[in-house]
């Protein structure tokens, strides 16, 4: 079954002579909402989920550079509503973010406006034979297993779970996600699932439009973040331990 698997994806490499392409994804963002016993609460925050679960995002990509975006909608009830989904983009879908492979370098725009400045690195997924449909392309199942450190200083590893068309041969997908032999049309992180609906490829070069301004590095965005947190991030430690004890 691998060496099928190989040579769909050797044979898929050189199907589609489109240089550009755009992909609109949608997001599936679960959450329980029982256990929340105060009603100003629940529905505040079944508000903003519902606004993350009707936000889509368009993927625009060229041969060495690709923009995830979200599609911006004007039907907002108040400004308040509007900030409220940009804390539902924030805190469960996507920041906005620009790849240039050609010299690795990201450039994500956080929820304050920042320009955060990254390498891209190599993502080391593991492709197995697993197979589904999605729409009319043959996709395949492939998992990331990224570590971490979470609020509490502790390591863990979280796994992503992508399916990819080897039929589409672009290295691309939602978020930062990259580097599959084959467009990802489906993609799991943290139980929040983005799935394709639309896709346009053209023979035209796609323009990426890099946010112009100062940037800063993840590492000093991260400190930065680290200070104004530190306190509380301390203070949900010491909660744990004494529940501990």
């Amino acid at each position: 079954m691998r060496l099928i698997l190989i040579s769909i994806l050797l044979i898929s490499s050189v199907m589609f002579a489109q240089s550009s392409g755009t992909v609109t994804y949608s997001f599936n963002v679960p959450f329980e909402l029982e256990s929340i016993t105060n009603q100003d609460t629940k529905d505040f925050a079944k508000k903003i989920i519902d606004l993350a679960n009707n936000q889509e995002f368009e993927l625009s990509f060229n041969k060495s550079q690709s923009q995830f975006i979200c599609v911006e909608k004007l039907n907002f009830a108040s400004e308040f509503d509007q900030k409220l989904n940009n804390v539902a983009k924030s805190g469960f879908t996507s920041h906005d973010v620009f790849s240039n492979f050609e010299i690795s370098t990201q450039i994500t725009i956080m929820n304050d406006g920042t320009l955060v400045e990254d390498q891209i690195n190599k993502l080391d997924w593991e492709i197995s034979s697993e197979s589904k449909m999605i729409g009319a392309y043959l996709c395949y199942k492939a998992v990331l297993k990224i570590p971490f450190v979470n609020r509490y200083r502790e390591s863990k590893i979280k796994e992503v779970i992508s399916w990819f068309a080897p039929s589409l041969p672009y290295s691309y997908g939602p978020k930062n996600f990259h580097g599959l032999p084959g467009l990802i049309l489906e993609l799991n992180e943290n139980n929040k699932t983005s799935v394709a609906s639309k896709i346009k490829l053209s023979d035209n070069v796609a323009i990426i439009n890099f946010p112009k301004g100062k940037t800063i590095s993840k590492a000093e965005y991260e400190k930065m973040l680290e200070s104004s947190m530190g306190a509380v991030i301390l203070s949900k430690k010491r909660e744990k331990e004494t529940d501990k004890q």
